[in-house]
């Protein structure tokens, strides 16, 4: 039993804690206008590094909207009405903040309306970046400095600095100085076409026979050259020997008188998140597969599939749906609520009701991994990492992680969009014993299941993806991730199925 932290030590949410100290404002003087300054700032744009670029015609709350645009969000849809100017403002912090940006440039700064640099102060504070105000402009800057420094208390002061009270660094610097704080990176002398897809020398196999897995060697041994076969016999050997210890580790699940659905769930979770659904390409899973079929095989688990019912491009299908590409797409949706559960349904194959009883303290900080429980009621027993340090109370401590599927792996690429909802939920006041999923427009209310379906699919319908797990009507894919049955949506809506064989042959 973990010690339980006095009541004065015990906080609700990282969010709860005291502000981090003010960070200081950097106001670049451009008085000559330099036409070379637009270039290197879209040269000084990364991932890390935003240019926020004013629209000069624009009301007094339209600032958070240029900031979105910046952050790469699509310009078509920041204006959306379902999203209020402070919920936008909450977005774009969680985005920016899981993207660990670091500087903030705004572009043509004394365009900026009374009120807006203090915005973008505090947008710095709570992200931990630095704020470079561009100042292209011969008129003095002193009153937005004194603003920015007195909290905004100056402007009831005449434009005066006060003199005592709280205030904020400010500190104005030359072109000069800040080519020097700044310089431009180094030249690349190879950039790939998209960053977050690398070339894998798995992915290079040739087209591969649809021989079932007790044929699939031989066959590949009379159609393949030499050298190709000599390289798939190995990767097939090494998946055999892989499918050997995860069968070792979880022997217990195949004891006479076990339901096939333990193990059905932990082979869910095998193959979704370490062998079938990480290959670099539909021929390596099927690669993969045959290999765990025929290794299963020998341990009295036969393991179907139906290659027929996925149409054209079958072994395309084993792999994950949720791409690089489709997160790419998620990232320029404003809403991280929206985001999110796109990933966990097009991650998981699931409808939103097997995830809508998550906690924040069921998801890691960093968006790697979160405990997909099995019931609601076990989402209180099950806690990310980061979660032990802020509330240990002995209510809280379970003998065991029963009715879960244990800890569910998220793609690497998908990784900031998870962080970045649950940075907003952090900035919504909810701790961590709240749904990780709530109402958009009420944030103290639980999302229900069916309103994370309709996001989903609106989601979905943006992008261009399919949902066939969402389907309504008579679809025979329709009831893919309802009802009673086992977390094994994922197998499921790739045709795959697990029969525990007997002494004599049957299926238990």
């Amino acid at each position: 039993m973990t010690e339980t932290l006095r009541a004065a030590e015990q906080t609700e949410d990282p969010a709860a804690r005291p502000v981090v100290p003010r960070r200081t404002v950097r106001v670049v003087i451009d008085a000559a206008d330099d036409p070379d300054l637009n270039r290197r700032l879209a040269a000084l744009e990364t991932s890390t590094r935003i240019v926020v670029r004013p629209n000069p015609v624009r009301s007094t709350t339209d600032l958070v909207w240029d900031v979105l645009a910046a952050a790469g969000k699509n310009p078509a849809a920041v204006h959306s009405p379902r999203l209020s100017v402070t919920d936008a403002w909450k977005a774009v912090a969680a985005w920016l903040s899981a993207a660990r940006v670091t500087d903030v440039i705004v572009e043509r700064a004394h365009r900026l309306l009374p009120g807006e640099p203090l915005e973008l102060a505090r947008l710095a504070d709570r992200i931990d970046a630095d704020l470079w105000l561009i100042w292209s402009s011969p008129a003095d800057p002193t009153r937005t400095c004194n603003s920015i420094e007195s909290l905004g208390r100056s402007r009831r002061n005449g434009g005066r600095l006060p003199l005592s009270g709280p205030h904020r660094e400010v500190r104005v610097i030359g072109i000069s100085i800040f080519h020097d704080l700044l310089p431009l990176p180094a030249p690349a002398h190879h950039q790939p076409l998209n960053p977050d897809e690398h070339a894998d020398i798995d992915a290079d196999w040739p087209a591969l026979p649809t021989a079932d897995f007790p044929l699939f060697l031989a066959t590949c041994r009379r159609r393949l050259a030499g050298d190709t076969f000599d390289q798939l016999n190995h990767a097939y050997r090494a998946e055999a020997q892989r499918t050997d210890e995860f069968v070792r580790r979880h022997r217990h699940e195949l004891t006479p008188g076990r339901t096939r659905g333990e193990f059905q769930r932990q082979l869910n979770a095998y193959l979704r998140d370490e062998r079938l659904g990480t290959a670099a390409s539909g021929r390596l899973a099927l690669i993969r597969l045959r290999a765990i079929q025929a290794a299963l095989l020998t341990r009295g688990v036969l393991l179907r599939w139906q290659p027929a019912a996925l149409g054209p491009a079958a072994p395309d299908k084993l792999t994950t749906w949720l791409t690089p590409g489709i997160c790419r797409a998620l990232r320029a949706t404003v809403s991280t609520h929206a985001a999110a559960v796109t990933v966990l349904s097009l991650h998981l194959t699931a409808a939103p009701d097997r995830f809508a009883h998550l906690l924040c303290r069921n998801v890691d900080e960093t968006g790697r991994y979160l405990y997909l429980p099995t019931f609601a009621d076990a989402a209180v027993y099950l806690r990310a990492d980061w979660a032990h340090e802020l509330d240990r109370r002995h209510e809280d401590e379970c003998p065991s992680y029963g009715h879960t599927t244990g800890k569910t792996l998220l793609p690497p690429y998908a990784a900031d969009i998870i962080a970045a909802h649950l940075a907003h939920r952090r900035a919504d006041g909810a701790g961590t014993r709240r749904r990780f999923f709530a109402d958009p427009k009420n944030p103290q209310l639980d999302a229900t299941d069916r309103a994370l379906t309709e996001v989903v699919l609106r989601t979905c319908r943006r992008i261009g993806f399919d949902p066939l797990w969402l389907h309504r009507g008579h679809c025979e894919f329709a009831q893919l991730g309802t009802g009673p049955a086992p977390l094994t949506d994922w197998m499921a809506a790739r045709r795959l199925d697990v029969e525990i064989l007997s002494d004599q042959g049957a299926a238990l």
